[in-house]
């Protein structure tokens, strides 16, 4: 396995105009021992044609001596929507494009719908999921001639469960589909054990996000002061802070053994920075990560 580094570390510094595509790679492959980047197709600048951007992208990355594990893309397949439904599954085809520049053979979509005022309190969610699956069968197909990995992120409140993601597996059924694990997910927004979605979901992982929580079942009494925040479900009685990985509760260790030991030699993608200290946090994060792969495949 290898090291990586999600764009999405640096959210905070690209929405507030302070970095762009080039300056995260620049980081990356200068001040971190990561192996990969993973670009997001929401940060491309407006200003300047994709494809010509993806271009010097490539350029600085193979400066570096980096390459792309995954292209993450917006996706909203807007199951009562048939114009966004179209144009979301065309985009993400036409992004095949981008990843193909950029050289990454494995692209992430998020089973993401908007929903009409008239579902929004009560969803069909089978309807939904199928509509979603469509779409991204759709996506799969194409990507499948250009010998491109789908994965699907369990992301997003609506379908993200681990039921709802093992459906999606057997609706999309293409061989070149798979799961972008982002066991965190089922953990905070779901209070699912993210260990056993690990190993539910190991033999179909085609790209990994690592995050890390510190996590206790006693509110802190500082929480807000201290960035405490209470997982998602209704009834939760655990609190969760975001930490450097691989200093919190989440068992990274467990977990890269699972979907190592399943057959997956990806990249373990960062996905989580600290605001006070994005840079240091970012490359801690990628130490604590060689160090966990380093001591798995030691055995």
């Amino acid at each position: 396995m290898n090291s990586g580094v999600c764009q999405w570390v640096f959210n905070k510094l690209l929405t507030a105009d302070e970095m762009d595509m080039f300056d995260c790679i620049e980081f990356v492959g200068a001040e971190t021992d990561a192996d990969c980047f993973e670009p997001l197709s929401r940060y491309w600048s407006a200003d300047e044609p994709i494809d010509e951007q993806a271009e010097r992208a490539r350029d600085l990355l193979d400066d570096h001596g980096l390459w792309v594990s995954c292209y993450t893309l917006e996706s909203n397949f807007a199951a009562y929507d048939q114009d966004t439904f179209d144009e979301t599954v065309a985009d993400c085809i036409l992004a095949l494009d981008i990843a193909d520049v950029l050289g990454a053979d494995t692209i992430r979509l998020d089973p993401r719908s908007t929903l009409p005022e008239e579902q929004q309190g009560d969803p069909d969610l089978d309807f939904i999921l199928e509509r979603v699956c469509e779409g991204m069968q759709q996506v799969t197909d194409v990507a499948a001639d250009r010998g491109v990995l789908v994965g699907v992120e369990n992301h997003g409140v609506l379908l993200g469960r681990t039921q709802q993601v093992a459906r999606m597996l057997e609706l999309v059924d293409r061989d070149n589909f798979g799961v972008n694990l982002d066991y965190s997910n089922f953990r905070i927004v779901f209070g699912e054990d993210q260990v056993e979605a690990a190993r539910l979901f190991a033999p179909n992982v085609v790209h990994v996000h690592a995050k890390d929580n510190c996590l206790t079942a006693t509110e802190p009494e500082n929480a807000e002061e201290e960035g405490w925040r209470k997982t998602l479900p209704q009834d939760s009685q655990e609190w969760y802070r975001p930490c450097v990985a691989g200093t919190g509760d989440m068992q990274l260790p467990t977990i890269f053994s699972i979907v190592h030991e399943a057959g997956y030699d990806g990249t373990i993608s960062l996905e989580v920075s600290l605001a006070d200290d994005i840079f240091g946090t970012v490359r801690e994060g990628v130490a604590n990560l060689n160090r966990i792969i380093g001591e798995i495949e030691e055995g």
